[in-house]
């Protein structure tokens, strides 16, 4: 299957992800990785205009989530994963790939997608059984990092503490399938079938 032609877009924000070559785990020790990625994305916060709402490195993968004022998001993951590429295999003493392919993108043009997104990518540690809450990993942005972050979710009341309470609540495994479903097409869809259950997923409280 051909690889769809990316839809540009200066305003909306992408999922973007990205797995180590067949599927390994990265060489080098997760804070060093986290350590490299963190710089970089930096790099094109300053360099590309960059705006990351949120990003998760897991052992074998990525998740981003970001928009691209210039509308470039395949220039910015292209020296993204090339530069990341480079410094991981310096710092192992390696010459492999690290990543196994291209970058998997999504385009979400609906705030109710949105907010699902976002939940489910802080909740990828937690879904792996790797802690019990998603403030308790350390290489997320909920954590201190030197990057800008900007979010879409309108917290009138209750400050982080209820951002957390809300990003905390579990999906159903149905409901994680909705979503990876959703995530699987350029732009974030679910059908007319799956609606009704995806519009009852919980919402941010305003």
């Amino acid at each position: 299957m051909p690889r769809p032609l990316l839809i540009r877009s200066e305003t909306h924000p992408y999922h973007v992800t990205s797995r180590c070559n067949n599927k390994e785990f990265f060489p080098i020790p997760l804070e060093d990785v986290w350590g490299i990625m963190i710089a970089q994305l930096k790099l094109e916060v300053i360099e590309q205009s960059l705006g990351v709402h949120a990003f998760v490195l897991m052992g074998n993968h990525f998740h981003l989530l970001c928009h691209t004022p210039n509308g470039n998001l395949d220039q910015i993951m292209q020296r993204f994963l090339r530069s990341t590429s480079i410094k991981i295999n310096m710092k192992s003493n390696m010459i492999n790939h690290v990543w196994g392919g291209r970058y998997k993108w999504s385009l979400i043009e609906s705030q109710t997608h949105y907010f699902q997104v976002y939940r489910y990518i802080y909740q990828n540690p937690t879904r792996a059984g790797i802690c019990e809450r998603v403030e308790e990993y350390p290489y997320s942005t909920l954590r201190p990092c030197p990057l800008p972050i900007h979010s879409f979710i309108p917290f009138s009341f209750g400050g982080l503490e209820g951002e957390l309470l809300w990003l905390n609540e579990k999906y159903e495994k149905e409901d994680q399938e909705l979503i990876k479903l959703g995530l699987r097409k350029s732009q974030f869809d679910v059908s007319q079938r799956k609606l009704k259950a995806f519009n009852k997923l919980s919402l941010p409280k305003r």
